[in-house]
């Protein structure tokens, strides 16, 4: 329908209106109302008709693509969102031609069917960046260059930029004119959005040093953070901690402060184990013939002796460890496996254990670690060492004459 043919019947109609004898100034507004009624009604109409294409037909053809980009358009109502300016464009283009009589009703139209585009507007545009997040979540590298605080940034702009023109709108001033404007209130704003912009700044800096990313293993004493990273936004970082419990941390603060990243450990080489145990020194000895004939039964290996060296039954403990550990499956070879004694002190002798275990998770690490020390702690007595521990009540009461 053309602007031509809704003007011959609304002639039509206001003589009709005319002919039944109402007065020629109230038939005028009727008629110029009714058509701006009808037209509205009718952009309603395809707008549904619009909306069922979309929710049907579009449907159906973004089902059977192959690309996943689409589907979250779809689903964060991109097109529907579209959609909804059809009426609003109908009735800005037939406005000043069904009721060019009325100057000031088509000046307050015109107010609201702008202030309602720049609305859908925005609200389209926050949609597709929700779907633009989604769609970039798909990509591989998505973990390590979080885009989340970027999208919320262009959210905030775009916010401010459509509060702008709506103000300048309905003002009747210049964009321009408000951003002089709102130049006096910089303090404010700045006061106001003072977080986010400390948080994109920490953004920058985050997504440009690789420093975190989802799914890392990180520690912040100062926060008593212990977990897994689940969410990186603009203003917080959401951190599940090992006892379920969520932990949300101020995005600045991972470069203001300090925290402890893990991925390395998961990334290269395996977890590493370092620990050490107390070797009580009056169990140390020389290792003798009589005292080798005493380990034939177990797996040492057939270098453990060099030419005219004389070994501590400790030293053979060092070197049989180091000889089960690079057996032990669970245990990354190509990585250093030392087992060395430090200082000794009043509690005993220190043999300190370091290797990587190929047991990443913490569950998994906690067991092997726990079952390697509790092999130790059993094989000793064979080597004739023994464990240095204070004295129990029980150790006391056997020792003490009855």
């Amino acid at each position: 329908m053309t602007a031509t043919d809704v003007l011959t019947y609304s002639g039509r109609f206001r003589e009709t209106l005319m002919n039944w004898g109402m007065d020629g100034k109230w038939a005028t507004w009727c008629v110029d109302f009714s058509s701006l009624f009808i037209v509205l009604a009718v952009s309603v109409i395809i707008y549904y008709i619009l909306k069922f294409i979309i929710q049907r037909i579009l449907k159906r053809l973004i089902a059977r693509s192959r690309s996943r980009w689409d589907d979250y358009l779809y689903e964060h109502k991109v097109f529907s969102r579209l959609a909804m300016l059809v009426p609003a464009l109908i009735l800005e283009i037939f406005l000043s031609t069904l009721i060019s009589d009325y100057p000031v009703a088509i000046s307050y139209i015109h107010l609201g069917v702008k202030v309602y585009i720049i609305l859908i507007v925005l609200l389209a545009v926050n949609s597709f960046l929700n779907a633009a997040y989604h769609i970039f979540s798909d990509i591989e590298e998505s973990s390590s260059k979080p885009i989340k605080g970027y999208i919320q940034i262009a959210k905030i702009v775009a916010a401010v930029v459509a509060g702008i023109i709506i103000i300048s709108t309905l003002l009747g001033q210049s964009p321009i004119t408000i951003l002089a404007g709102l130049g006096a209130l910089s303090a404010v704003l700045l006061l106001i959005f003072k977080d986010s912009i400390l948080g994109f700044v920490a953004g920058v800096q985050i997504s440009g040093n690789n420093m975190l990313k989802i799914g890392d293993w990180i520690t912040m004493p100062a926060y008593s953070v212990d977990g897994i990273v689940t969410d990186i936004s603009l203003v917080i970082v959401k951190i599940r901690n090992f006892d379920n419990s969520i932990a949300t941390v101020p995005t600045y603060s991972f470069i203001t402060g300090s925290f402890q990243n893990w991925r390395d450990l998961f990334e290269n080489g395996g977890r590493r184990l370092k620990r050490h145990f107390l070797v009580d020194a009056d169990s140390i000895r020389f290792a003798d013939a009589d005292f080798l004939r005493k380990l034939s039964g177990i797996d040492l290996p057939e270098d453990i002796l060099g030419e005219d060296e004389q070994l501590t039954n400790l030293g053979l403990f060092r070197r049989f460890l180091v000889h089960h550990l690079k057996k032990h499956t669970g245990i990354n070879k190509e990585m250093n496996i030392v087992v060395r004694q430090l200082q000794p002190t009043e509690t005993g002798i220190p043999v300190e254990i370091q290797a990587f275990s190929l047991h990443r998770e913490f569950r998994e690490f906690e067991m092997f670690q726990s079952e390697l020390f509790e092999f130790i702690f059993a094989i000793m007595h064979q080597f004739e060492l023994r464990v240095y521990q204070r004295p129990s009540y029980a150790s006391v009461s056997a020792s003490s004459p009855t």
